[in-house]
């Protein structure tokens, strides 16, 4: 009976012990799943995040690729109106060269009686400057006419005013040819070299448009005049000083056509070079 007792005890004990193994190997394997389960997390949530990296690596790029692409629309935008802004100024500039072709041509067609309007013209205003009166100092004779002395006694004739030219007394040589270009007794031919040399002090003082006046005078009164010449040149000159190319060229090649002989002439030929 007591070996019975012993035997179920022992079974007991044994059946006992199975049991607790079991559960430990049943708890075991729970915990090496879980532990499976969290390495499996970890390398998911690793690739996920190589992949989020990766994602967020061309994100970037594509938003490098879009700011460039903008800033190279937007400069290509200001250098397609910067090239706007150049066809347009370049067409303007077309426009007034063909406007300015197109006047020079008709000046060109002209030629022939440009110079001869141009000194009427300028005549005309030397017609409205008022005569100086007469003054009552004493008179002297010159070699075909009678003329008033000068303020320093020394007598108004072409050759006296000439010699103060020469001196470079210019106020006085102006004095005395103002008197010989107004005096009607005077001979043509020094009334004539009196506007002439008139026309020369002013051109040396720099009095421009009251030299163009009195060169276009000389011509314009007697193109036969042995000044006229000289007129012609100096009034290309006179032109040349007022920026005037053209009218000056086409001075020079009136000169050269009406005097082709003449030294004027060829200084004019050397200065339209």
């Amino acid at each position: 009976m007591k070996r019975t007792q012993i035997f179920i005890c022992a079974l007991i004990l044994v059946l006992a012990a199975s049991c607790k193994t079991q559960e430990d190997i049943r708890r075991e394997q729970t915990v090496q799943n879980l532990n499976e389960e969290v390495q499996q997390t970890k390398k998911t949530a690793a690739t996920g995040n190589s992949r989020f990296t990766a994602l967020e690596d061309q994100i970037n790029r594509l938003n490098g690729l879009i700011e460039e692409t903008n800033h190279n629309n937007s400069k290509q935008a200001q250098e397609n109106k910067q090239q706007a802004d150049r066809i347009a100024s370049l067409e303007e500039a077309n426009k007034k060269q063909v406007e300015y072709l197109k006047a020079l041509t008709e000046k060109v067609n002209n030629q022939s009686g440009y110079i001869e309007e141009v000194i009427a013209s300028l005549a005309k205003l030397s017609e409205k400057s008022a005569e100086k009166p007469a003054s009552k100092k004493k008179t002297v004779k010159d070699d075909d006419a009678v003329v008033a002395a000068s303020d320093d006694n020394v007598p108004a004739t072409f050759d006296n005013g000439l010699k103060k030219f020469k001196e470079k007394e210019y106020n006085n040589a102006k004095e005395i040819f103002e008197k010989v270009a107004d005096n009607k007794k005077a001979s043509k031919k020094n009334r004539e070299g009196a506007t002439h040399y008139l026309g020369m002090i002013d051109l040396k003082n720099k009095k421009y448009e009251s030299a163009k006046v009195h060169f276009s005078k000389v011509f314009s009164e007697n193109p036969s005049s042995p000044y006229a010449p000289a007129a012609l040149l100096n009034l290309g000159k006179t032109f040349t000083q007022l920026k005037s190319k053209e009218e000056a060229y086409m001075t020079y090649d009136e000169l050269i056509s009406r005097f082709p002989k003449s030294k004027e002439a060829q200084e004019a030929a050397k200065l339209k070079k």
